[in-house]
């Protein structure tokens, strides 16, 4: 596991296993199959297998493939603020070690100085 890999967050590999699982969902006939997968995969991801009207029955198969791709949007924008929270925690991290090396070159100078 290289470094980028630890940076990248499980919810990204998430996201791209439930985009690879809709492109499949999308290629089956489109019979009693097609709409139980999208069922199942809106239920997976979160998203609404209900229509957007009260009172209206269970969504279609457009509408289901639509609130599949918002809930897989949010879930991929949430992986993104995640990603770059650990790169700032790590350019922190590198900051305060650049700091420090600063100061303890900054003393060796005074050092070299007085004993100079």
């Amino acid at each position: 596991m290289g470094f980028c890999d630890w940076l990248r967050s499980n919810l990204e590999l998430e996201v791209e296993a439930q985009r690879m699982e809709l492109a499949n969902a999308l290629k089956l006939p489109d019979d009693a199959r097609q709409p139980a997968a999208l069922r199942a995969l809106a239920t997976k991801t979160g998203a609404s297998t209900i229509k957007m009207y009260p009172g209206c029955g269970d969504a279609d198969q457009p509408e289901l493939v639509h609130n599949i791709q918002q809930a897989l949007q949010t879930k991929a924008m949430i992986a993104a603020v995640q990603t770059s929270s650990n790169y700032l925690v790590v350019t922190v991290i590198l900051t305060a070690i650049a700091f420090l090396s600063m100061v303890a070159a900054y003393i060796a100078a005074i050092a070299a100085l007085r004993a100079g």
